[in-house]
């Protein structure tokens, strides 16, 4: 069913208005609100400091479909725009969306799952980063450039840009900054966790991609 239809919320003032679009037509939205390049992540990826300074450069990156859904699109839709899937170590995203509580941690699942009814829960938000991660990783696809967020620190960043945007970025690399999600004093419960996942976090903790 999510590779059939899309829900798609739209606000307009103070009214949520909750439609299904079929697959077909989110292309057709994406061009009418003028998004021009596409960021997507599971969360807890530095997204939101990618786009900030890819608006920096020029792209028009946030528009409401953005915000409402395709920022953790769960599947790739091809809107004939440049994509960039940016990701990090699932332990620290999971963690940092975790630590964010409320509106983060809910609502990251149901955009991922495409279903504001989906069950919320640890391992189900887990669960759909990975299957997220799959479908943008385990086909190549021209459009779609593939970064760690890790890499937005580093100079081959700015190569990598130039290069997939055709266009001489200024705002990267990044300045560094400390994160605020640790890795440690990890409670038994989310250990547990990682542990079940650990063949598939490790998996993606050493993709090796060629964009």
């Amino acid at each position: 069913m999510m590779k059939k239809f899309l829900f798609i919320n739209l606000f307009s003032l103070s009214m949520s208005i909750s439609i299904i679009a079929n697959l077909n037509d989110v292309p057709k939205i994406v061009n009418k609100e003028g998004l021009e390049l596409l960021i997507i992540s599971y969360g807890g990826s530095n997204s939101n400091t990618l786009v900030k300074n890819l608006e920096l450069e020029g792209f028009t990156c946030q528009t409401n479909i953005w915000h409402k859904l395709l920022c953790h699109s769960p599947i790739y839709i091809d809107c004939n725009i440049p994509v960039i899937y940016i990701y990090d170590d699932p332990r620290k995203s999971f963690l940092s969306m975790k630590n964010r509580g409320h509106g983060f941690y809910d609502t990251n699942q149901q955009k991922l799952s495409n279903n504001k009814n989906c069950t919320i829960s640890d391992e189900n938000l887990l669960e759909l980063m990975i299957k997220q991660f799959h479908d943008f990783t385990d086909t190549k696809r021209e459009n779609v450039l593939i970064i760690n967020s890790q890499e937005l620190y580093k100079e081959g960043i700015v190569t990598k840009l130039n290069t997939f945007l055709n266009k001489n970025v200024k705002h990267f690399p990044i300045k560094w900054k400390k994160p605020k999600t640790s890795l440690h004093n990890i409670n038994i419960e989310t250990q547990k966790l990682f542990q079940k996942y650990k063949d598939e976090i490790n998996k993606i903790n050493n993709f090796k991609y060629n964009n």
